[in-house]
């Protein structure tokens, strides 16, 4: 008999535990919110990037010009408020730019290419596609529009008109081609 009653005191101490720890996890959720736990990982997702994109300055700058923020992993939430596919701005200058493309010149300035990497980049890659192409401005400029889009999603009339002209990187410096 004193066996089943070690066997229930276990069990009637299960239970108290199983509610402390109910209890406990309860207090650790309500004071670290899911909200508060997920634009940390935004902002360390953010970060991861910023050092890919420096890196790459260093080791592959071509690659550094053609890459942009969850291009592998189809991210579109750049900000994290659950709103894909928004106008937003980015990086020290504030440029315009759809979440579904945020381009390491955009974000992170990388020395090898000038004080403007945006058209450090326009330049090496017009430079590399006239290479390829040897010399054939018209696929260079295909070549180039479909390596740097502003966006898949996002519409350019969204930059309100005042700052159109100020703000648009892409229309200034790439919708152009490799002609100019």
């Amino acid at each position: 008999m004193q066996k089943g009653q070690l066997s229930l005191e276990m069990v009637v101490g299960l239970i108290i535990l199983l509610v402390v720890a109910g209890v406990v996890i309860s207090l650790v959720l309500g004071f670290i919110k899911p909200e508060t736990f997920l634009k940390s990982t935004r902002r360390a997702k953010i970060e991861e990037f910023k050092s890919f994109c420096k890196g790459l300055c260093q080791s592959d700058v071509l690659e550094y010009c053609r890459s942009y923020y969850g291009m592998n992993e189809g991210e579109n939430d750049w900000n994290g408020n659950n709103k894909k596919y928004e106008l937003i701005k980015v990086g020290p200058y504030q440029w315009y730019t759809c979440e579904d493309r945020v381009y390491c010149f955009l974000i992170e300035p990388c020395e090898l290419l000038g004080e403007n990497p945006i058209r450090g980049c326009k330049e090496l890659l017009c430079q590399s596609f006239l290479e390829k192409y040897e010399g054939n401005v018209e696929w260079a400029n295909e070549a180039l529009l479909e390596t740097i889009q502003f966006s898949t999603k996002c519409n350019l009339d969204r930059i309100p008109a005042d700052e159109k002209e100020r703000e648009d990187w892409y229309t200034r410096y790439f919708k152009s081609g490799c002609g100019e």
